[in-house]
């Protein structure tokens, strides 16, 4: 019979930063695409033109999903975990920056 091996100490963060991490920057990754996309359709153009708008959403999006990203990490990294540990404020805030960013595109591209 093996022996067991001891699991993590007790409070330790394990790998839920990395995970939280990484799914903000894989968001992140998506609207920078969007915005990318957008870009390379308007190459083209004479000048600026209003597909500018959501490609410029796009850029602070994305720039705003890597500094929560980053932010909710750290938290996570912390031992003991404060009281509050829910994103109150920064999901429903980046959620809805995407389904803004989703709409002007929709309207851009008619």
């Amino acid at each position: 019979m093996r022996p067991l091996r001891p699991g993590p100490p007790a409070g330790a963060p394990g790998l839920q930063p990395e995970r939280t991490r990484l799914a903000w920057n894989r968001t992140a990754l998506g609207v920078l695409a969007n915005g990318a996309l957008l870009s390379v359709r308007e190459i083209g153009a004479a000048g600026p033109t209003v597909a500018m708008v959501p490609v410029t959403m796009a850029m602070l999006i994305a720039l705003v999903t890597v500094a929560v990203g980053r932010h909710r990490a750290t938290v996570l990294r912390r031992s003991p975990l404060p009281a509050r540990v829910a994103p109150v404020v920064s999901v429903p805030v980046v959620g809805w920056s995407v389904v803004a960013l989703a709409l002007v595109t929709g309207i851009v591209l008619l």
